[in-house]
């Protein structure tokens, strides 16, 4: 009691001193332990009259329809609670009175759910696919009792379907209904969070939530509270008419409520899944966005669902993540221990997969990082980027400042702006054909952050791999003089840029996941640690923590520059070495020739580019001569010497880096 006294008073005077502020004003705050909005409305006249008629609709908001994305523009999904079992419907018009409509009857699952009011039967799901159309507003019924004789149809609701050209999308962090302790306090600023961001994005084709939409975390809920903070999460009429795109939060990851609640596109297979559901993507425009469930830690399932989402989107331009752990994020509780270890699984694949936006939660504050290119942090001047290497990381605080936490003592190398102002918050994502743009404000409509936007004028993509490949080729095909300025150039690219080696820990994490040889305890699954993992165990952890690199991206791009200008100025050789008789394949090293004593032999050199010598040499001119012209006399015969127990003279044809080494027996 004496320390939520204690965050009572601080949080007024905060909000006392921000509201005194100009409105632009944001940054960071000291939060000792923890702080919730939730303190500050209860005695609020607004609030009062708001909580008369949550009141009357907790009980049955937990049955609340929600919309999810479908997995395109033509596409809406559904899914409700129910207290009966029966065929579950959905039917839409163009017409509010339904003059004319089409029905689409969708699939039940039987669950026992209850918020301690009523016990819900069933969980109901209904899929419209290859049917809407864009610029068009859609009123919807539904019904659990399609077949029967006397359907009982809902209330009218409505969405629109936003033209495809460009995306708004509303962002959301850790709603986490309860965690305050009063979840009708909770769901009220949840509420207004929604309202103002609905004023803010009125054409917003969709909502992001980057997890934990609720709080309760146990295996048990006899009395029904995860389900009652569901109602407070649902109960917004905003979600009506917003499809809600959720991410799976630590928080929902052992319950199953998750998985009937939403009704997610493109996630059949199962990718990454725990209990309570798995990865899974959609379209809209020239955007595709992946949903992760950051819980898993199996690698391999999540570069399946990545993999996959890619090439059904082949020509999408953004590519955006949404996950619940912020792997650059910046929060006291979580952004040095838990987030940062599941960085070893989650970074690479963001790098792998040319990654433009990481959306997540879990730290209840907000930070953006700089852009990171394997644990590097690449520094791009100004709040407007154009065509970065990289990926940009957001944390996006949270939408109902159920609990708000510090920031990290130190900010961490990676971090490009971050605030944890105690005020609910959400952000406005919007994509255009060539950039894509994030505003922050707080539930007033005050802004919380810099606006930040990426512009993008060609084809993203991952550098390091052009790298790797020219530092894998090999001299003996280039001319000394151009190979040499390559080599040159890599040597400047890896003194700047320290690329991760294989990751043994990754492996590690990935493959004991869930097992008891789990080195991470998050979540109940093993008995590891929740603790940042040791130093060593991880190459690109330890990267992050200790080398802690950023260099600017006037010198990146550079430096990546002259790596590719020297590739691509690379000079071509050839050598080949023939006997003078037409039809016979040239000679590799190694061939061995046999003449007899006084013999000679002249080969046939040809190479390229001409104007280049070539070198011949004998190993023993005694016994071998070779001259420049390739003419081989067979001066001795060769029997086993001390110095050498062959019987063979070695003679070497040379021309700029490329060797071939035939051997002479003379007999």
């Amino acid at each position: 009691m004496k320390y939520r006294l204690t965050a009572f008073f601080l949080i007024i005077s905060i909000l006392y001193s921000h509201l005194s502020m100009p409105a632009s004003a944001y940054g960071e705050a000291g939060i000792e332990t923890e702080m919730s909005a939730a303190d500050t409305v209860l005695t609020l006249p607004e609030y009062q009259n708001w909580l008369s008629g949550w009141q009357a609709q907790s009980a049955t908001a937990t049955g609340n329809i929600i919309l999810t994305p479908g997995a395109d523009e033509s596409c809406m999904n559904f899914s409700w609670y129910s207290e009966q079992t029966g065929t579950p419907a959905v039917r839409l018009s163009t017409d509010s009175n339904f003059s004319t409509y089409k029905t689409f009857a969708g699939v039940s699952t039987a669950v026992s759910r209850s918020n301690g009011t009523i016990l819900y039967q069933t969980a109901n799901h209904v899929s419209v696919e290859k049917y809407l159309k864009s610029g068009y507003t859609y009123y919807y019924q539904y019904t659990e009792n399609y077949n029967s004789a006397q359907a009982d149809w809902s209330g009218t609701f409505s969405f629109k379907c936003p033209d495809s050209s460009s995306v708004t999308a509303i962002l959301a962090g850790d709603p986490q209904i309860g965690a305050s302790g009063n979840i009708s306090a909770d769901a009220y600023n949840w509420n207004q969070t929604l309202e103002r961001a609905v004023l803010k994005a009125p054409d917003a084709s969709f909502l992001l939530s980057a997890g934990d939409q609720v709080n309760y975390k146990t295996d048990d809920d006899s009395l029904g509270i995860r389900e009652s903070e569901y109602a407070g999460f649902l109960y917004p009429p905003q979600l009506r008419s917003i499809p809600v795109a959720a991410a799976i939060g630590n928080h929902e990851t052992k319950g199953t409520d998750y998985k009937y609640h939403f009704n997610n596109p493109n996630s059949e297979d199962n990718y990454g899944a725990t209990p309570s559901g798995c990865d899974y993507y959609f379209s809209r425009g020239n955007a595709l966005f992946i949903v992760l469930n950051s819980n898993s830690r199996k690698i391999t399932a999540h570069r399946k669902l990545m993999k996959k989402a890619v090439e059904a989107h082949p020509d999408s331009k953004w590519r955006i993540v949404l996950m619940h752990h912020d792997i650059y994020g910046s929060g006291t509780m979580h952004s040095n221990r838990t987030s940062a270890n599941l960085r070893t699984i989650f970074a690479p694949l963001m790098d792998e997969y040319n990654i433009d936006v990481v959306f997540s939660g879990h730290d209840h504050s907000y930070a953006r990082s700089y852009s990171m290119l394997d644990g590097t942090s690449i520094r791009y001047p100004g709040n407007t980027v154009t065509n970065p290497a990289g990926t940009t990381y957001f944390s996006l605080g949270t939408s109902s400042g159920s609990k708000m936490y510090g920031l990290a003592a130190s900010k961490q190398f990676y971090v490009a702006e971050r605030s944890n102002q105690p005020l609910p918050t959400f952000s406005i994502l919007s994509v255009k054909k060539d950039s894509l743009t994030v505003k922050t404000y707080d539930s007033k409509g005050a802004p919380y952050a810099d606006t930040f936007t990426i512009v993008k004028t060609k084809t993203k993509s991952n550098p390091l791999p052009a790298i790797k490949k020219a530092a894998n080729l090999k001299k003996t095909g280039y001319t000394k003089s151009s190979y040499k300025k390559l080599s040159n150039t890599l040597s400047n690219f890896t003194g700047l840029f320290q690329t991760t080696k294989t990751d043994k820990g990754a492996t590690q994490i990935a493959s004991y996941y869930r097992t008891a040889e789990d080195p991470l305890s998050y979540y109940g699954y093993a008995a590891g640690t929740t603790d940042a993992l040791p130093d060593g165990f991880s190459t690109l952890l330890d990267k992050t923590r200790q080398s802690c690199t950023s260099i600017t991206s006037s010198a990146f791009t550079k430096s990546y520059h002259e790596v590719a200008a020297a590739r691509k100025k690379l000079k071509k050789t050839t050598l080949k070495v023939n006997l003078p008789k037409k039809g016979k394949k040239a000679l590799k090293s190694g061939t061995t020739l046999t003449l007899k004593k006084g013999a000679r032999l002249r080969l046939k050199i040809t190479a390229t580019p001409a104007r280049y010598k070539i070198s011949c040499t004998s190993g023993a001119r005694k016994y071998v001569s070779i001259n420049k012209k390739g003419v081989i006399l067979a001066k001795k015969k060769t029997t086993p010497r001390k110095s050498s127990k062959k019987n063979t003279v070695p003679v070497t044809i040379r021309f700029q880096n490329r060797v071939i080494k035939l051997m002479v027996r003379v007999r």
